[in-house]
Formats: C-alpha cells, structure tokens, sequence
C-alpha cells in the first residue's frame, strides 16, 4: 500500500465492501464486523485535518490522538484549536495521546503514578478545547506500559489487552506496514480490525521516508518566517522570504 491519499481511499473502499462497520472506541462492542480507524498526530495539525477531510468525504469516523506535550505544535494556538475543532466537525473523535517519556519517575511517584499524570493531561486537553475526550493512546510506549494494561475508567485505554487480543492490529509505524493491509482486508480473517495510521505520512503523490522528513524540516524554516510576521512590523525590511529557499 501506497502512502497516497488515494491509497487510503482505497483501503477504505475495500473495507466497506467487506461489510466492515467504522466503529469508534465507544461503539465497536456490540459490533461482529467491524473496524477502528486510529490517527496518531505525533508531529502535524494541518497533515491530520487533510486524512479527516479524506475519511469525511467518504463518510467514515475515525479517532484523532493529539499530543498535549508535542515539541513540534502548540495546542492552544489559534490555528491549532480551530483545526481540531474542524477535524471534530468532520464527525471523527479526538482522544488524547500520551507521551509517558515527558516526565520522570520522581514527577509519577508526587502526582501518584502514570495513571493518575494521564487523567491530569485528559481534564487539561478537555479544558484547552471544549471537547470531550474519551479515550487514550500512548506515544512511544514503553514495555511496562505496554503489559500494565492502565485500566483508565471511565476512558478507554486503546493499549488495553482488549483491542490488541480481540482486534487484529495493524500500524504503519515509521512508515512502514508491519503486515500486508490489503491482503488482511481482502482475507476477511479477522472480524475486527485496529488499523492505526499517521497522516503525516500520507501525500497526494508517493514520496520516500527521506523526502516526506526533508520536506517537514525545511518548510518549518517557513512556517517560523510566517509567524514572525505577525509579530514583527515590516518583516520583509529585515529580511525576505525567498532569501529562506
């Protein structure tokens, strides 16, 4: 499979022509047939809202992981709120996606373990967005997190031992699918399907793992420029933009 927003069409066309039902994290256990769409957004916004539009014209729900604690985007930015509140209006949820290596041991055992650092990062996402989170995924988790199986309620753990013993899982990982997607879809093996994605790396044409990151690295030279240009007065007297390419 491609990483193509065609490609992504098509896996989709080929999922609703297995019977599969788009469930979220909330809806998927009366289900026998069915599948969970999962975006992690681990570096970009603006990549995530492009798949909702995708999942969105082929009227399919998917769950949307935001980081609270991404070095790359601010979620209290204006652009940043008003594009996950578009990814919300696209019909998909938004679930927060924890990075457990943002904090030492020593912040864990003074605010009462990881679980509790999880449910205090859940009540400042809801409060940052006004939307209400239901469920959780991890970001870079360790082994330990892995097989502790965080019983999160009344929020749903998307690492919990239910999704990963009851559902085939599937990730495209660094780029890269572990398994044949098409081939397990077509199949029709597996009655439930956890099928996790990253938007960043999805384009309207194919591109290598090599230029999709020189590409993210060198328009942030641009992306700072335009900020900048807000916030000093006659930018382009100082210095031009097209002196930056």
């Amino acid at each position: 499979m491609q990483f193509t927003y065609d490609a992504y069409r098509d896996m989709i066309y080929s999922l609703k022509k297995k019977d599969y039902f788009f469930s979220t994290y909330t809806n998927c256990f009366d289900k026998n047939k069915t599948v969970i769409l999962r975006h992690d957004i681990d570096y970009s916004i603006e990549k995530a809202i492009m798949l909702a539009k995708v999942e969105y014209d082929l009227d399919v729900k998917s769950t949307y992981f935001v980081l609270l604690t991404s070095p790359f985007y601010n979620l209290i930015a204006r652009d940043n709120l008003s594009a996950l509140n578009k990814i919300q209006e696209y019909g998909h949820c938004i679930g927060l996606h924890f990075d457990e290596l943002n904090y030492s041991k020593e912040y864990y055992d003074k605010h009462g373990g990881i679980r509790n650092v999880i449910l205090e990062e859940v009540d400042l996402l809801e409060t940052i967005t006004g939307i209400d989170i239901k469920a959780v995924s991890m970001h870079r988790p360790s082994q330990d997190t892995l097989n502790a199986n965080f019983d999160l309620s009344p929020l749903i753990n998307s690492y919990s031992s239910y999704f990963f013993k009851e559902f085939k899982y599937i990730s495209d990982s660094r780029r890269r699918w572990r398994e044949d997607i098409d081939e397990i879809i077509d199949s029709e093996i597996y009655e439930k399907l956890h099928i996790l994605t990253h938007a960043f790396w999805y384009n309207e044409k194919e591109e290598t793992l090599k230029t999709s990151i020189s590409k993210f690295v060198r328009n942030a030279t641009f992306d700072r420029y335009d900020i900048l240009k807000e916030n000093i007065s006659n930018l382009e007297e100082i210095v031009e933009r097209k002196e930056l390419e």
